[in-house]
């Protein structure tokens, strides 16, 4: 193994570093796609490799070697791959062509998946072909080019979907959260604000995903715009956390929508102002009130609590009162639906 070292007496470079793992995961993976192509052009001649072929009626074609060696990118890696070819092709008969590795495929699909993921994350282009040529290997194919078509295509994508109808999709319930992301030159975090939403049938569907200035009233405002002017009816309830520029847009645009607050993010905020010592038991009081049988004995559990906090704990006592109308809210609606609207979350609490 060649090694050299830099300036830094103590930090050694190594110019091609073989890991016996991965050189194993790629062996495997080769091997495994060639069988895999050998069982396609048995299968498509409908006889093993050394099985003669049956009468005219049933003949199909004959093996004829192999493409010319290419190199294909997959998640372990680059390897090496030959597809076999097919020759002497019955007139009507559809040609060989393999499903598994396309004519000119040079990476996965999934690993071409990759490139707008990362895009999100914060790599910016520039950095993408050292970042992913360290994660696949020196052969992978992964110029600059490459990287800007398909981020280009991915992005053409996603507008045509900020575009789409929306007007023969009757939405009941919606959930709406900032993501903060790690991303972006900016000192600033980035905040992705994410708009979910589920039909009469049940169905849930990603509505509005769109970069936002924090979570102001007026970022807010330019979602919710967005998703009426594509033709999103009013929702029956809109379910969120404790951010005030949503709740101030959520009003001016869906006037009939109700709101609820996220019990997950107000559970949040009420043990993050107690002492570790009280949490647990806290803890289990929160959960005795959301899960209380209606309305009056869920607001009768809270201010109980909130009394019992008051001169020892006064911070959590205010943090659970604040906003109390929107805190009951599912209440308004089937007790089936309740563990679902009453978060965020949207596997339900």
């Amino acid at each position: 193994m060649k090694r050299f070292y830099n300036e830094n007496l103590f930090t050694a470079t190594t110019s091609e570093v073989e890991d016996p793992l991965e050189a194993i995961v790629r062996r495997g993976a080769r091997m495994m796609l060639e069988q895999a192509l050998e069982q396609e052009v048995a299968e498509y001649l409908e006889r093993s490799r050394n099985q003669r072929a049956g009468s005219e009626e049933e003949f199909r074609g004959y093996r004829n070697g192999y493409s010319k060696e290419r190199n294909l990118t997959v998640g372990s890696g680059t390897i090496k791959v030959k597809v076999p070819r097919v020759r002497d092709v019955p007139s009507g008969q559809e040609e060989f062509e393999s499903r598994i590795v396309k004519p000119y495929q040079r990476r996965s699909d999934s690993l071409r998946d990759v490139f707008p993921k990362l895009f999100i994350e914060g790599l910016a282009t520039r950095d993408f072909e050292p970042a992913l040529r360290s994660l696949m290997g020196e052969s992978a194919g992964l110029s600059p080019s490459t990287i800007s078509r398909l981020n280009q295509k991915f992005r053409a994508e996603y507008e045509n979907w900020t575009r789409s109808s929306l007007s023969n999709l009757p939405i009941v319930y919606v959930w709406v959260d900032g993501i903060y992301l790690k991303a972006g030159l900016s000192d600033e975090r980035a905040c992705l604000l994410v708009v979910i939403g589920v039909d009469v049938s049940v169905k849930k569907h990603l509505l509005a995903m769109e970069e936002g200035y924090r979570e102001s009233k007026e970022s807010w405002l330019s979602v919710l715009r967005s998703l009426k002017g594509r033709g999103m009816n009013e929702p029956a309830l809109a379910t969120g956390d404790g951010a005030l520029g949503l709740w101030s847009a959520a009003s001016e645009v869906w006037k009939m929508t109700k709101q609820q607050r996220c019990w997950l993010h107000k559970v949040r905020n009420v043990l993050d102002k107690l002492p570790k010592r009280e949490r647990e038991q806290a803890a289990r009081s929160l959960r005795a009130i959301y899960l209380s049988r209606n309305r009056e004995e869920a607001r009768s559990k809270t201010l109980t609590l909130a009394r019992s906090w008051k001169g020892l704990f006064d911070k959590a006592a205010e943090c659970l009162l604040s906003d109390l109308d929107r805190m009951f809210c599912y209440y308004d609606f089937p007790i089936e639906h309740h563990k679902h609207i009453r978060t965020t979350n949207l596997r339900g609490r």
